[in-house]
């Protein structure tokens, strides 16, 4: 999961740019299946600060991916349910958040970067578009000027041929450059 402090449009008047950006406290995450609840995280907590990363390890299967799904609010609920636990993103908590209070925030202030980008990748859409899309949404750029940014952006993490490459397919792309 990515806590986006820099990577796109400064901060407005009164945000910041340090403290604390990620509070998860006592979070709690189930499934209710027909064979009973399975109980999937129990319990996490951790903070991060501006500038900090974290990085989140644990075997297959010890509920890394539930967390980050739920802190982004892409929880499949139901059969995912959240009984317990704060999630404060700069000291708001988003599980009493509206969803379009939710999604102003995803995409634009937190994101995620699964594993599998390809899976994650829409393949009848190209890159560019996909990336322009956060900055349509959330910003109100036309097209013209989203897949400017998603240029940019393609430079900034040195895909080659940048201007090329914005209308090629998430197939047309390395694994790597999929993931950045």
């Amino acid at each position: 999961m990515d806590l986006k402090q820099d990577a796109f449009p400064a901060p407005r008047s009164g945000e910041e740019k340090s403290g604390r950006l990620l509070d998860v406290k006592d979070l709690h995450v189930e499934f209710h299946t027909r064979d009973g609840v399975v109980k999937a995280v129990n319990g996490v907590n951790y903070s991060v600060d501006a500038g900090e990363t974290l990085a989140v390890l644990g075997e297959s299967g010890s509920g890394k991916s539930v967390t980050a799904q739920a802190i982004m609010g892409i929880l499949d609920m139901p059969p995912g349910k959240i009984p317990q636990g704060e999630i404060l993103y700069r000291g708001q908590d988003m599980l009493k958040m509206s969803g379009e209070e939710r999604r102003k925030i995803r995409g634009r202030k937190i994101a995620m970067i699964f594993q599998d980008a390809l899976s994650s990748l829409n393949p009848v859409l190209s890159v560019g578009y996909q990336l322009g899309e956060m900055f349509r949404v959330h910003e109100g750029l036309s097209r013209k000027e989203a897949k400017t940014k998603a240029i940019e952006l393609m430079e900034k993490v040195k895909i080659p041929a940048a201007k090329e490459r914005v209308n090629d397919y998430p197939h047309q792309f390395s694994g790597g450059m999929r993931q950045r």
